[in-house]
Order: C-alpha cells, then sequence, then structure tokens
C-alpha cells in the first residue's frame, strides 16, 4: 500500500496520497450515523502498518502499541472502548498537536455544527471532558511519540474529517430520498468531498463499499467538485473510478473490507465508531438520571426498541420531541 508525506500541496511527483473512508451506525435506530475519513501521505510503497510498527499493530496489539484495524474488532472485549479512544486521540495529538477540552470541542475541531443537535436535550452534556477512559497525560505523550514516528517514516496525517448525522438529519434526507442507500451515501459524498479538496493530485482513495451498491459512476458525477468520472471496474468484489476534480485526477476504490485492506480506511472506520460512540454515551447516560435503573443501550434494532419501552413514560410526559430520537428507517 502506497502512502505519502510532506505538505500536500507541493508533493513531489514521486510521493504518493493514500485516503480512506468508512462509517459508523447505519444499522441502529438510536444515535448518529458516522462517516470519516483520513488521509496519508508519503514515499510510494509504504505500509503504515509495517513503517509504524514500533507504535501500531493491526492484530493483537502488545503494550504500547495502538490498535488500528477494523473498529468492530478494536471495540471488542472488557477494554474496547478505551481500546478505540486511545488510538483515534493518540493520532488526533499527533496530527493537531494537542487534544480537545471536551467532547463537543472536538466535534466542533472536526467542523461539526453543534447547532444540528441543540434541540436534542439527551445531548447537552457534550461539555464532557476529553478523554472519557483514558489518561489525559498518557494520550498526549503517546500523541508525541507517534508524531516521532511518523517523522521518521516520513509519513504526514494531512486529515482526519468525520460527519456525524443524528436522527432528526437522517430521517429528514429519508423523507427527502425515501430511500436509505442514498441518504447514506450523501453522508458519504460529504467526507468524500472534504478529502478531494484537501489531497494531492494523483491520490487514491479507498472506501469501504457502500452497503451493497455497485454503480457510483452517477452519484460521483453529481458531486459538485468532481468533473470527469472514468468506471474503471463495476463487480461485486470492487469498483473502481478515475476522478478528474477541483485539485486534479484521483482514484477512488469501493471494496469490501476496506478497513483491511488500507491503513487510512482502517483509521477513519475507528474514528467513526469513536465519535457514535461519545454521542450514545451521552444518550445513555441523560436517560439513566431521568430514568431510575434503566440499562443502557448500543442503539441497535432489537435492544433499541427495548430501550425505547423503558423510556416511553418518560418521553410522554416530557413531550420529548421522537423524531429527534429515533430514526425512521
Amino acid at each position: 500500500m502506497d502512502v505519502s508525506t510532506g505538505d500536500a500541496a507541493g508533493l513531489n511527483p514521486a510521493i504518493q496520497c493514500l485516503a480512506g473512508i468508512d462509517e459508523a451506525g447505519l444499522g441502529p435506530i438510536l444515535g448518529p450515523l458516522v462517516v470519516a475519513g483520513v488521509a496519508m501521505a508519503g514515499p510510494g510503497g509504504i505500509d503504515p502498518w509495517d513503517a509504524l510498527a514500533e507504535r501500531v499493530a493491526k492484530t493483537r496489539p502488545k503494550r504500547g502499541q495502538l490498535h488500528v484495524a477494523d473498529s468492530k474488532k478494536v471495540n471488542s472485549g472488557k477494554h474496547g472502548l478505551e481500546r478505540l479512544e486511545r488510538t483515534v486521540l493518540t493520532f488526533w495529538s499527533a496530527l493537531r498537536g494537542e487534544l480537545p477540552d471536551t467532547v463537543g470541542d472536538w466535534f466542533e475541531q472536526l467542523d461539526y455544527d453543534l447547532t444540528r443537535v441543540a434541540d436534542c436535550p439527551w445531548y447537552g452534556s457534550l461539555d464532557a471532558p476529553l478523554p472519557r477512559r483514558c489518561d489525559r497525560a498518557d494520550i498526549e505523550l503517546g500523541g508525541h511519540l507517534l508524531r516521532e514516528h511518523l517523522d521518521a517514516a516520513r509519513i504526514e496525517v494531512l486529515r482526519i474529517s468525520a460527519r456525524p448525522v443524528d436522527v432528526a438529519e437522517f430521517n429528514a434526507w429519508i423523507a427527502e430520498t425515501d430511500n436509505k442507500s442514498t441518504t447514506h451515501f450523501r453522508a458519504y459524498s460529504s467526507v468524500l468531498v472534504d478529502l478531494l479538496a484537501r489531497i494531492p493530485d494523483r491520490a487514491r482513495v479507498v472506501a469501504d463499499r457502500c452497503g451493497g451498491r455497485v454503480h457510483y459512476r452517477k452519484v460521483l458525477a453529481d458531486l459538485p467538485s468532481i468533473h470527469h468520472v472514468r468506471v474503471e471496474r463495476e463487480r461485486p468484489d470492487a469498483s473502481i473510478y478515475g476522478l478528474q476534480t477541483d485539485s486534479g485526477s484521483a482514484r477512488i476504490l469501493f471494496v469490501s473490507r476496506g478497513e483491511e485492506r488500507a491503513f487510512p480506511t482502517a483509521l477513519a472506520s475507528c474514528v467513526a465508531k469513536y465519535a457514535r460512540e461519545l454521542f450514545v454515551e451521552q444518550l445513555n447516560t441523560w436517560f439513566r438520571e431521568a430514568v431510575p435503573g434503566l440499562a443502557p443501550t448500543a442503539g441497535y434494532w432489537v435492544d433499541g426498541h427495548r430501550f425505547l419501552r423503558d423510556v416511553d413514560d418518560f418521553v410522554r410526559s416530557n413531550e420529548l420531541p421522537r423524531d429527534r430520537l429515533v430514526r425512521s428507517r
């Protein structure tokens, strides 16, 4: 896998850039869908899992290593959320030089407009401090050490992007399109456009496939920053396109298990999952303070409906906006 280094605006033609996109939370009925993207640059032929092996691992991380893989694997077991947080915030610290103070600060640094959830009382505590589970000093030290390893490998993290789509916005898009796949790709496209504006000419983007979609030419051609789309392959295993964009040319691959194939896609998977977990944590905290004995939920279909039954009396008596709490599809 090729990645590259240096200032994205002035990369040597021999230097290469790789970006990745993945999502978390398409299936649940509670909490946001989050799509995230990561762009990295470095010398051609470098695999970040190998080049950063002292600091990161794809499988079975040792003490002191960050786990960069499919977020489902990172966020597993008793300490899964702690591992996930450590991975995401350490890379964020390496990129930005410091950590945000609160959950809300991080979303603002991600350019997410918090007014989108201002009418959701269960998100009123986005001023909760970061990190949520790890030690702040440990994360900041880890970010410094990771920065040193990135520099030594001549790898640069150019961009970490995330686009939460909470329930109200998700439902509005469903009402407009009457199509969950179209709604899903709208969120994907916002992150893709963001990355394309910040990566150099001849970059590659590895995106995890959007559900069962195989054909992307038309939806790509409709994006404002893309001027021409060339179909290279459209098969169930991979859909590959050449793009002409405002920034030059790019190649995008929609593949199954993209997080296993490309380091930036794996890191994007972790960023998306962590962002969603922060929202769901705030939702659980708010409702559990109001409803004694309430068990927390991850928001998926069966347990999400259990949660809704348990809070139904409270929601009704307080006239809470159900269309901001529960997805329509």
